[in-house]
């Protein structure tokens, strides 16, 4: 059916060409090697351009881009592209504006605040790929041991839940998360803080997350590793190790992104099947309101960009035309698409029983700073949060310590 679906895709694109590209993307969340694999052998198969994959983990994704990108003649001639690196690209101009290829309709089609991720002083760096975002996991079999039969809407319901389960001996640790010292523990941080509130940046672009809602994050965090209600392991798990343990049936709840989804009810994997339920992040019971504020996520959405030095830019346009286009997204739908047309089809909401669950949290997605400075901020954050979590500082000295330093970088 997927071969179906993209060789029509082809057809609608009308693209025949020859040559070869390469393309730097990430083994980590979002969609797999192997699905990019099958997306490059049918590419390559329609069109005469061959496609060879260069895969890494995350954290080594921005450094490659950068140096790749800083000599005449570039090694990848597709990137994926976070949206944290939009605002530091686009000021280097290490990668190719987009907005020639990029027409009206394709615009149109496209929710505003996505394409935003990835514009940066008027111009479009990146071609919305993956609207990644994080969502709640939950094991209804472990609750209803515990006594419940319903999904906790508050963070407070959730941790009343977890200790109810280490009480009865089901779990030893019924969180765990991906707290290791890297991108995905800012992710995390940001989320929870959007859980009791707010943001990690004021309106004006400066750090107030050592007050309010992001003190109350990080405390709560804390709190989970001192009560032994989540895993310290977490403190070195990154989001594969985290959807590892949570299939595994070790734990009952995690948050992650949206391709653990697809391993819930994989027979050949998952300890959990018929078990697991994937459902909308609570949010503290001192911000809760069922009709306006009853979710919190973060955005982590990609694009796939052109790097500046990249000699096939034309093929490489077909390449991210060909596996971002809504056909392609229809037959992958282990990840949300980008496109409301796909998003909205009646067959693609039968076949996605969880589509009404995503759009619900998409919209509460709240974001890291689009800052010039990002690397150096998420550094900072990433030092200090953990600091705290080890029990080396407390959560108010961290906090503070890492707003003194991001000021600092930001100046």
């Amino acid at each position: 059916m997927k071969k179906v679906m993209i060789i029509l895709a082809v057809a609608a694109l009308a693209i025949t060409a020859f040559g070869k590209i390469n393309v730097l993307y990430m083994a980590q969340a979002g969609y797999q090697p192997s699905d990019m694999e099958q997306m490059g052998a049918l590419f390559t198969e329609l069109t005469g351009i061959d496609v060879e994959f260069t895969f890494v983990k995350y954290d080594e994704m921005h450094d490659k881009i950068i140096t790749s990108s800083a000599v005449p003649f570039g090694t990848y001639d597709v990137v994926l592209l976070d949206l944290i690196w939009t605002a530091e690209l686009g000021e280097k101009q290490l990668v190719t504006p987009l907005d020639s290829y990029i027409t009206k309709q394709m615009r149109e089609d496209i929710a505003p605040a996505i394409w935003d991720a990835f514009t940066y002083k008027g111009q479009t760096w990146a071609m919305p790929f993956l609207a990644n975002f994080q969502l709640f996991f939950y094991n209804k079999a472990i609750l209803k041991e515990a006594g419940y039969n319903h999904a906790p809407k508050t963070l407070e319901e959730m941790v009343e839940m977890m200790k109810a389960i280490k009480a009865k001996g089901i779990l030893k640790y019924p969180w765990s998360d991906s707290w290791n010292q890297k991108e995905g523990l800012v992710c995390e941080y940001v989320w929870l803080t959007g859980a009791f509130g707010g943001d990690l940046f004021n309106e004006n672009g400066e750090p107030v997350f050592n007050q309010g809602a992001g003190l109350k994050a990080l405390e709560f965090m804390v709190m989970l590793l001192d009560e032994g209600l989540a895993n310290p392991n977490s403190l070195n798990m990154d989001e594969p190790m985290a959807k590892d343990d949570f299939i595994a049936r070790n734990v009952a709840f995690n948050t992650n992104w949206t391709f653990q989804y697809g391993f819930l009810n994989d027979p050949s994997v998952s300890n959990v099947v018929g078990e697991a339920e994937m459902g909308l992040i609570p949010v503290s019971e001192s911000v809760y309101d069922p009709e306006k504020y009853y979710t919190a996520t973060v955005s982590g959405f990609q694009g796939l960009a052109i790097p500046r030095n990249s000699g096939n830019k034309n093929e490489a346009w077909k390449f991210i035309r060909f596996v971002t286009s809504p056909i392609v997204q229809q037959a992958y739908l282990k990840e949300m698409p980008v496109w409301k047309s796909v998003q909205d089809n009646p067959w693609v909401r039968t076949v996605d029983p969880v589509m009404d669950i995503k759009a619900q949290e998409i919209a509460a997605s709240h974001h890291r700073p689009k800052v010039a400075q990002y690397q150096e901020v998420s550094s900072i954050l990433q030092r200090y949060i953990h600091l705290a979590l080890e029990g080396k500082m407390s959560p108010k000295e961290a906090l503070d310590e890492a707003v003194v330093r991001i000021d600092k970088v930001m100046k």
